[in-house]
């Protein structure tokens, strides 16, 4: 039970987080377009529960407020970062698409479709050959799925026998577009087992299975040294991005909140403590980013 309160935790504090960041949108403080992870925060924290940066270090996709505060960065510099504020992670230049918190082990996240899958890789033979050891794990969705790039590092990783865990958020859209419209084979699963990747099937919406599968996962990798494969089912609960009338996804995204899952686990006090805590911290956190003197040009 420690462990589903933890993770409650976690992904409690990153929705809140989100929630803040868009109400902060909507007031025009964000630069560019909002990309939120609503949805997939269950796989995202139970993975990073596992890691231990700045040893073992993380990439993620323009969809990775939730990975960087997992992996522990600060979230007002967090929040003054998207928010284009002088104090963020970057000086308020990378903006919501481009974190970096390497001390934390969030090497970066990347607006390229599948970008960071070959930087991950970079990431693993560092962590190979060099003195500091641990492992690398990249966050990438079905819609990168097909990026050539991405199957290259798959086979990359397997002739190098690199310690790269590939996390595949399948939601079943690529930004607006169906899986099963874009992809001539729609088990992904598959394609890592034809380059010879272990591999393991995730469900996102179950606390416990996200918890088991992390933990499992993470120790066979630092057991092998080699790589693996995970397809995470996700749900994306939002549009691609925030503000977007996306009708499509009342025809393919699962009715089911997996964070709503994970509550009805909880008794009702530890949760709705957790819930307010979590809703609290993310409010100061966005409002002392707010505070902070933005980036002039």
């Amino acid at each position: 039970m420690q462990n589903v309160q933890t993770l409650y935790s976690k992904a409690c504090f990153i929705r809140a987080f989100e929630q803040e960041i868009a109400d902060a949108a909507d007031h025009g403080l964000v630069p560019g377009l909002l990309h939120l992870c609503t949805g997939a925060e269950l796989v995202e924290a139970a993975i990073c529960t596992e890691l231990s940066g700045p040893a073992d270090q993380v990439c993620g996709s323009h969809r990775s407020h939730g990975l960087a505060l997992a992996m522990g960065a600060d979230p007002v510099k967090v929040a003054a970062e998207i928010l284009g504020r002088e104090d963020g992670l970057s000086g308020g230049r990378g903006g919501t698409q481009h974190l970096l918190a390497s001390e934390n082990g969030f090497l970066t996240s990347n607006g390229i479709v599948g970008g960071q899958v070959p930087i991950a890789a970079g990431a693993a033979l560092s962590a190979k050959l060099g003195a500091r050891g641990g492992i690398a794990v990249v966050f990438f969705g079905d819609g990168a799925a097909n990026q050539g790039a991405v199957l290259e590092t798959m086979n990359l990783a397997v002739a190098l026998h690199l310690p790269l865990l590939f996390v595949l958020e399948n939601n079943g859209l690529g930004q607006s577009t169906a899986a099963s419209f874009s992809s001539g084979n729609v088990d992904l699963l598959t394609r890592a087992e034809g380059f010879a990747l272990p591999v393991m099937r995730m469900d996102g919406f179950d606390a416990n299975c996200c918890l088991d599968g992390a933990r499992a996962s993470v120790a066979q990798m630092r057991s092998s040294g080699g790589p693996m494969f995970i397809e995470a089912s996700t749900a994306r609960l939002s549009g691609h991005y925030h503000g977007e009338n996306a009708a499509y996804l009342t025809l393919s995204a699962p009715a089911i909140d997996p964070l709503a899952a994970l509550a009805s686990l909880l008794p009702e006090q530890p949760r709705s403590e957790i819930a307010a805590a979590a809703a609290r911290r993310a409010k100061e956190a966005v409002a002392a980013a707010i505070l902070i003197p933005e980036l002039q040009p």
